[in-house]
């Protein structure tokens, strides 16, 4: 196994952190190794660019296809990092699927909650807690049909401001080749003949509270916010214009956001609204 291949190591356990439930050590490699195995089966994978080697960092993505979170996490494990990604609260209560996320760390995420700032709650302790966590902005995989990524959500620039933590841009180009949308199960299928390329590049970590001039979103204005998440997208445009080698179109990290709601809203919709924007 090469440097640039060994396992990452133990993440320091807390309850805080750890707030997904305990994570099981041996389950992690386990699976780590299968997907570093079933990548390097079913496609041929370059990366460039790297990450932060220590302390809190949010790394954010495009997101093609359901194999997004495998190929970026052993992208971010090339690195010597453990990501934990953030997942929907309803796949926790699956029957199986639930105990494997809260094994490997997965965070969950409560999309129905009426306040960001709790929806968030156990992200900001990982990254407390000096963890690297991942997350796809759009929320969503893309519908975009050239595949380029819609309008990010605020969440990242929240969790950026909160915590200090630098915010690394990942851009990917090819998973939805391997999975995709269509012919699923015969790309699946023939990949270990056919092998699409898959290219991960890092980009340069964002300071968001120097870019905003914010110590913490409770400070910020939901235009600030705004300018946060496009900046974010905006950087991961950028790295995917360098790994598809054409310019992106004006819509490329701002289409596709939600529609505001006309008129005066209050009370628990209002925060329902600004939940739904933020995660």
């Amino acid at each position: 196994m090469t440097a640039e291949e060994r396992l990452p190591d133990p993440v320091p356990v807390s309850p805080s952190a750890w707030s997904a439930g305990r994570p099981s050590e041996r389950v992690y490699r386990v699976l780590l190794r299968s997907v570093r195995f079933l990548l390097h089966l079913c496609t041929r994978r370059t990366q460039i660019g790297d990450l932060p080697a220590q302390g809190a960092v949010i790394v954010v993505g495009n997101h093609l296809s359901v194999a997004d979170a495998f190929v970026l996490t052993a992208a971010v494990a090339r690195k010597g990092r453990r990501i934990r990604m953030l997942g929907t609260a309803g796949l926790f209560r699956a029957p199986v699927i639930g105990p494997l996320l809260r094994a490997v760390g997965y965070i969950p995420v409560a999309r129905r909650s009426t306040d960001p700032a709790s929806a968030l709650g156990p992200a900001r302790a990982a990254l407390e807690a000096g963890q690297c966590i991942g997350l796809y902005p759009e929320g969503a995989i893309t519908k975009d049909p050239d595949a380029w990524p819609a309008r990010g959500k605020t969440g990242v620039v929240r969790l950026a401001l909160d915590t200090g933590a630098p915010v690394v841009p990942l851009a990917q180009w090819g998973t939805h080749r391997f999975v995709g949308e269509e012919g699923t199960r015969w790309r699946a299928l023939l990949s270990p003949v056919t092998r699409p390329r898959v290219d991960v590049r890092l980009g340069a970590p964002l300071d968001l509270r120097a870019l905003l001039g914010v110590e913490c979103a409770a400070d910020a204005t939901a235009a600030q916010l705004r300018t946060g998440a496009d900046a974010v997208m905006d950087a991961v445009v950028a790295e995917l214009v360098v790994l598809r080698g054409e310019p992106a179109p004006p819509h490329a990290g701002r289409a596709g956001s939600l529609a505001p709601t006309p008129g005066p809203v209050a009370g628990a919709e209002a925060g329902a609204e600004a939940a739904a924007e933020a995660v």
